[in-house]
């Protein structure tokens, strides 16, 4: 197995073990961190997508998944690179297939307003089935 999927991996097993998600119905999830300069998880949000569709605003702990954001955002890095500010990351339980996004630059990609919302929640759908 290559590094970048098991370090993906190590997100969507904390995502999947977290216990923000005992009792939600989901075959897909989207989450957002955004990292402060420094590398520190600082906000997260998501959402989980069951397999009609529908989607329950939900997210793990900044803690549950602080470190294996930390651990895959510091691989990624180049020498002299602050690193991404935000990381999209997208899993698929059924299919098993991940997806991740980053930003590095704009703090307002992702960010969700009451004006936004429906769009965001659409464009943050991840679409990795089988």
């Amino acid at each position: 197995m290559s590094e970048n999927l098991e370090l993906m991996g190590n997100i969507a097993r904390a995502i999947v073990n977290s216990g923000k998600m005992q009792g939600v119905e989901w075959v897909e999830i989207s989450i957002v961190v955004t990292v402060d300069e420094s590398g520190e998880a600082s906000e997260i949000f998501g959402y989980a997508y069951d397999e009609k569709g529908n989607y329950t605003a939900v997210a793990p702990k900044l803690r549950e998944i602080e470190q294996p954001v930390a651990a895959y955002r510091e691989w990624l890095r180049q020498d002299g690179d602050k690193g991404f500010r935000k990381i999209l990351f997208q899993f698929n339980r059924v299919s098993r297939k991940v997806n991740a996004d980053f930003e590095y630059e704009n703090l307002g990609r992702w960010q969700v307003t009451p004006k936004n919302v429906d769009d965001i929640i659409e464009q943050l759908r991840p679409n990795l089935g089988e």
